[in-house]
């Protein structure tokens, strides 16, 4: 197959979907890999590393989707990409297309099929491609610029104990940190907590009607009350959200000044840690992308062991979407956590 792999153009987003030696099993495999030039550059990867992989490097990023069968890309694309993108081809990346529905849209009006990375999951729904172990990490140490004390003289109250909170559990914990998590029996005393707390910590995903309903974990009345510069780090992302005064936030904004208190939601907080992301993401892919490359496509993909089943359940038909009734509302500036 013929293999594309774009330079990521989120803003301020430095990361890069393969490595070259993730490359290397793609070319050593038969298959011919374009990359667009300065693709790896935010992480002090050079046009030369992916041409010793056996890459061939393309300065036109329409001609390279216009030769390619397959796109490898960590962020969805843009409305203007899609258009770019060869009628038949394939999409291998986050795609998110439950909270972006125009997604989508474009993808049916490009014609082109989409294996969504999030939705790889193994027969236990773990996700095969995730960093929501670094995503908290990242976050602490992130939001620790906005605190005028050592880690070791504040107080945390961490809302969830999944995944994503788990790595700023962890954070917290190594830098010494004074760690409160907030389980379900808790939720009625929170108040209390967030008292005493130098930083609220949220990984916990909102239901949509919870919201609707104008149901907060955390409302604006209990930021107002909690402790003076308390920095709020909202990890999950995930909208409608259990902190009343939280909104998304960009790398080239990543908080704002809310009551008198630091709000941090940062779409994609591992590409914080660009060089840690990009490696643990391209050992993930790699392996995946080859997958599909050997076997030219999706096309019975369900066969091929148990990471061809896996992949065949990611995929996404826009046609079986419906996407002619989806209207394009203007895809956002992020749209997903990785």
């Amino acid at each position: 197959m013929r293999i594309a792999i774009p330079k990521e153009i989120y803003p301020l987003e430095r990361r890069v979907m393969l490595l070259p030696d993730a490359v290397a099993q793609l070319t050593n495999a038969g298959h011919v890999v374009y990359v667009q030039t300065d693709a790896g550059s935010g992480i002090n990867i050079t046009d030369e590393h992916y041409r010793a992989a056996g890459a061939e490097i393309m300065v036109d990023v329409q001609v390279m989707y216009e030769c390619s069968d397959l796109v490898v890309r960590l962020k969805a694309p843009t409305a203007e990409e899609f258009s770019l993108m060869r009628r038949g081809s394939l999409l291998f990346g986050m795609f998110h297309s439950e909270q972006n529905p125009d997604h989508i849209y474009y993808a049916g009006r490009a014609g082109i099929r989409v294996v969504e990375m999030e939705s790889v999951r193994d027969n236990k729904n773990r996700r095969l491609i995730d960093q929501t172990d670094i995503t908290g990490e990242a976050g602490v140490y992130y939001a620790l610029r906005h605190s005028r004390k050592m880690p070791a003289d504040m107080r945390a109250v961490v809302l969830g104990y999944g995944s994503v909170s788990t790595g700023a559990i962890t954070a917290c914990s190594r830098l010494g940190m004074d760690v409160k998590i907030i389980r379900r029996d808790d939720f009625p005393f929170l108040r209390e907590h967030l008292k005493g707390a130098d930083i609220l910590i949220n990984g916990i995903a909102w239901p949509t009607e919870n919201r609707q309903e104008q149901q907060y974990l955390v409302t604006r009345e209990d930021i107002i009350n909690s402790a003076p510069e308390m920095i709020v780090l909202d990890l999950a992302v995930d909208f409608p959200n259990p902190i009343e005064t939280i909104r998304p936030t960009t790398y080239a904004h990543p908080y704002y000044l809310e009551e008198g208190r630091v709000h941090i939601s940062i779409y994609g907080y591992p590409g914080l840690a660009p060089v840690t992301s990009t490696k643990i993401y391209s050992k993930q892919v790699a392996p995946l992308a080859l997958l599909i490359a050997n076997n030219n496509g999706l096309a019975n993909i369900e066969a091929q062991g148990e990471l061809g089943a896996y992949l065949a359940k990611a995929i996404v038909d826009p046609e079986q979407k419906g996407w002619r009734n989806l209207s394009p509302l203007g895809i956002p500036d992020g749209s997903n956590i990785e």
